[in-house]
Order: C-alpha cells, then sequence, then structure tokens
C-alpha cells in the first residue's frame, strides 16, 4: 500500500493516470474513498481528455483529525466494480500555532506595617496653683467655689 501526504487544513488535488479497457467501449465513473472508523468519505473524480483522472479533496479539518487513514480509487463501469488502488493518506495541518499561558510564582510582597506606641512623658509636678493659672477662666474676678475645691483637692492629693 502506497502513502500518501495530504494537508488536512488546506485543498488537495490528487490526479491518477486511468486506464480501462475491454471488448466494448463503457462509461466509467470513479471515485476516493477516505476510511474513517466511524464513516467515509467519497469523493468524485473527473475523467479529462488525456485519460487521467483528477479528484479534488476540499480542507477536511473540521471533519478529520491528523493521522493516517486508508484510502482507495473505485472505478464503476458500467455495473462492475473495480478497486484498482489502495492508498494510505497522512494528514496534517500545514501551520500549527498553539499558545499557553506561563504560570510564574509571584514574589511576595513585602508589607510595611506601622504601628503606634503609646509613649508618656513623664510628669512634672506642678503646683496648684500653675494649674490653676493655666486653666482658662470662665470671668475676671474671684475664682469660683468649685475651682477652690479643686485646687484643695490637688495639695491634699501630693502629701
Amino acid at each position: 500500500m502506497a502513502a500518501i501526504d495530504l494537508m488536512l487544513d488546506e485543498e488537495n488535488e490528487l490526479t491518477f493516470q486511468l486506464n480501462v479497457e475491454g471488448t466494448r467501449p463503457g462509461e466509467a465513473s470513479c471515485r476516493l474513498v477516505i476510511e474513517n472508523t466511524n464513516m467515509s468519505f467519497y469523493f468524485e473524480g473527473q475523467r479529462n481528455v488525456d485519460g487521467e483522472l483528477s479528484v479534488v479533496l476540499p480542507p477536511l479539518n473540521h471533519v478529520l483529525k491528523e493521522g493516517s487513514y486508508d484510502m482507495s480509487l473505485e472505478v464503476i463501469v458500467d455495473d462492475r466494480y473495480f478497486k484498482p488502488l489502495a492508498l494510505e493518506g497522512n494528514f496534517e495541518k500545514s501551520i500549527k500555532v498553539s499558545a499557553a499561558p506561563v504560570k510564574t510564582k509571584r514574589k511576595k510582597k513585602t508589607v510595611a506595617a506601622a504601628s503606634l506606641l503609646e509613649v508618656k512623658k513623664p510628669t512634672r509636678k506642678r503646683s496648684p496653683i500653675s494649674e490653676f493659672k493655666s486653666r482658662p477662666k470662665k470671668s475676671k474676678g474671684n475664682p469660683s467655689d468649685d475651682e477652690i475645691m479643686n485646687i484643695i483637692k490637688m495639695i491634699t492629693k501630693d502629701k
């Protein structure tokens, strides 16, 4: 069985030399058969004046996968069937383009963190009088009874 390379995604034209001999002339019809496991494809051939047979295969990438398939030439003359040629067709795509994402490991980002620590300043002892002076005065004049009581509490607290 002869092997022939064919393009799966392009049109292919096959040409055969066909001789039909007999005692009486008959009308011959020819076809090329491609056999798949689930189905067979038939393509009619056209004879020209030189006795050559031409079969055009359209792009078959929508029905066949890449690989090898059994092919045969069938000739029917009047009511007789002949299978003068068997081939193996190696179908492959003319151009293959593929792309795949590349998974890269990302470096972990360094996260800057900040936190506030409460810092207590050493307190300086103030005299009750200085605190009294630092407070805003509500009114001009003598301090109120509450302010006097607060001053007395502060003085006695330190002792």
